[in-house]
């Protein structure tokens, strides 16, 4: 297992560099052949794909039905990555000049060993101090955003943007014996629907270059959830041919959301809190049908 990981550790810096060669000579491929290109804020429809580097921080508190839950630190207790490389899909669609849909979706799965400094408790089960405890964590993100522009000039758009969407949260503790077997385990899987509105811009910088921000903020009660959402980021384009565009951006969000418990009996009946933040640093190619 040990020589596993270590494999693994050893691919990254490949996938990195191999990564970095191919946008290199996609940039410089376009800068030599590409003629008359010109970028573009209307297009009507937008494929994109990214490899990104998310930054996470997780605190996560799941009570069992005695209402008993410790706050976890998903990094600093159970020894998850802060960081690592996952895939990012975006396609956006604008039927009209003004108005864009965007749908996608941001990978995020993380796994660990450790060994347990002090107690936990995960919803029914307690894992004790010295436990070895084996843990996954995938925090996966669907994304939704309407935007809607007041100003639609040729080089300038600014206007409203409405995101929704889920956190699709998967945890799972093991607790692992000398023998490297599972002795017992508590997993826990919540969809907690995320929203926020603010506003955007969009601008173009030369013959080939365009660049892009956006923010959000919203609090709001669902059902049983109760979650403040903060988002923002921004992306720098170079318009390599008509057709393809590469991009390098950033995004942040800042999720907080309580669950209340339900009135029924169960799993299903269990609160708890969620303090999740991630952000991505993304490179990546969209393509113009």
């Amino acid at each position: 297992m040990e020589l596993l990981r270590k494999g693994r550790n050893s691919m990254k810096p490949t996938w990195v560099r191999s990564i970095s060669l191919v946008v290199v000579a996609l940039l410089v491929a376009a800068s030599l052949t590409a003629q008359g290109t010109q970028p573009n804020l209307y297009h009507r429809l937008e494929v994109g794909a990214s490899l990104t580097t998310v930054i996470l921080k997780t605190n996560i508190r799941v009570e069992g039905s005695s209402g008993n839950g410790t706050d976890i630190d998903a990094e600093d207790d159970l020894g998850l990555q802060s960081s690592r490389l996952e895939p990012r899909f975006a396609v956006r669609w604008r039927p009209w000049r003004r108005q864009e849909f965007e749908v996608g979706y941001q990978f995020a799965r993380r796994s660990a060993q450790r060994v347990l400094d002090k107690d936990l408790t995960f919803g029914d089960s307690t894992f004790q101090a010295g436990a070895d405890v084996g843990t996954k964590f995938n925090s996966e993100q669907g994304f939704f955003a309407y935007r809607f522009a007041f100003m639609a000039k040729p080089r300038t758009q600014v206007g409203l943007a409405i995101g929704g969407g889920a956190l699709f949260l998967n945890a799972a503790l093991d607790a692992v014996g000398s023998g490297g077997q599972v002795q017992y385990s508590q997993s826990q899987k919540v969809t907690g629907p995320i929203g926020s509105i603010g506003l955007y811009g969009r601008f173009l910088s030369g013959d080939r270059w365009s660049w892009e921000a956006e923010a959000r903020y919203v609090s709001v009660s669902i059902d049983r959830f109760t979650a403040k959402v903060a988002e923002g980021g921004g992306a720098v384009r170079y318009t390599a041919w008509s057709h393809v565009t590469v991009e390098g951006g950033y995004g942040v969000s800042a999720i907080k959301v309580d669950i209340d418990p339900t009135a029924s009996s169960g799993s299903g009946s269990r609160s708890g809190r969620i303090k999740y933040s991630l952000q991505n640093v993304r490179l990546g190619v969209v393509l113009i049908p």
